[in-house]
């Protein structure tokens, strides 16, 4: 991953890709720890990046010096919070740019064709507790796919979603420090590399 990719583009609209600034998402990727495992995050978002999905990229959490010098590297604004994780998403909200946002875990990483899958899902987002699903996959094995499924299907019935997902929802929802939603689930999916990185 080039850091200067990230400078180049995040924090300003990508003239290339899909031209509808209003179809741009921000990303909010609230940072509990100081992990380095955040890279992976954003090296994969380049994607999005060049095909003109993401506007922007709020880094949220705890004070940490490795925090703040991963966010200036990846030209992505660094917001202050504590507390849960709602309220550190909605603080993140309160300094994004577009009018949608992308919530991702530190670790979590976007698979499929999940750039169609966001474009599509902001057209589907109609209520202001709609919120598109990037359901969790599993690793290999039944018992690691059992378990992903019980997951996602839980967050499906609750409206609650795991730390693990990826929610697309509206700005505006996500300032309330809403932690409910009504689940719609998109078209691609998130690799948590926490979980891959500790596997022998």
């Amino acid at each position: 991953m080039s850091s200067e990719f990230f400078a180049r583009n995040f924090g300003r609209a990508n003239s290339q890709g899909r031209d509808k600034a209003e179809s741009m998402i921000s990303v909010i990727i609230p940072t509990p720890d100081d992990d380095p495992v955040l890279l992976e995050t954003l090296a994969a978002l380049v994607a999005g990046i060049a095909d003109g999905i993401l506007r922007d990229a709020v880094i949220v959490g705890p004070s940490s010096n490795r925090i703040d010098e991963m966010a200036e590297a990846a030209g992505a604004v660094r917001h202050i919070s504590e507390g849960t994780t709602a309220q550190m998403i909605a603080a993140a909200a309160e300094v994004a740019r577009a009018e949608f946002c992308l919530v991702m875990a530190a670790g979590s990483v976007p698979i499929g064709a999940w750039t169609d899958a966001l474009a599509e899902g902001v057209n589907r987002l109609i209520e202001p507790n709609d919120a598109g699903l990037l359901a969790l996959t599993s690793r290999a094995g039944l018992g690691h796919a059992v378990k992903a499924g019980l997951i996602n299907q839980m967050s499906l019935w609750t409206g609650r979603p795991d730390p693990r997902h990826g929610i697309l929802a509206a700005r505006k929802t996500l300032m309330t420090g809403a932690n409910r939603f009504r689940f719609i689930r998109l078209d691609a999916g998130v690799s948590d590399r926490r979980v891959h990185r500790s596997s022998p």
